[in-house]
């Protein structure tokens, strides 16, 4: 498939107990649910060429205490 295809979007609505399984399955994967869902469907329909987007997440970690100290210091 060259990447120059067109893509389309997918539309579809999930009920609560749905949405709760799939939040909780994605997180033992570190990935979002659009890209789990996204990742099932290509190993369903055997699509194994074509990257799932699958992109790292970033934790957001708040401020190392020594750095917190260092900067309290010079509001000082």
């Amino acid at each position: 498939m060259d990447k120059k295809d067109k893509r389309k979007q997918i539309n579809f609505r999930i009920g609560p107990i749905a949405q709760d399984r799939l939040n909780k399955v994605a997180e033992l994967f570190d990935m979002k649910p659009q890209q789990y869902i996204k990742a099932l469907l290509y190993k369903d329909l055997g699509v194994f060429n074509e990257p799932p987007d699958r992109r790292k997440r970033r934790r957001r970690q708040g401020p190392h205490t020594e750095e917190w100290e260092l900067h309290q210091s010079f509001e000082d």
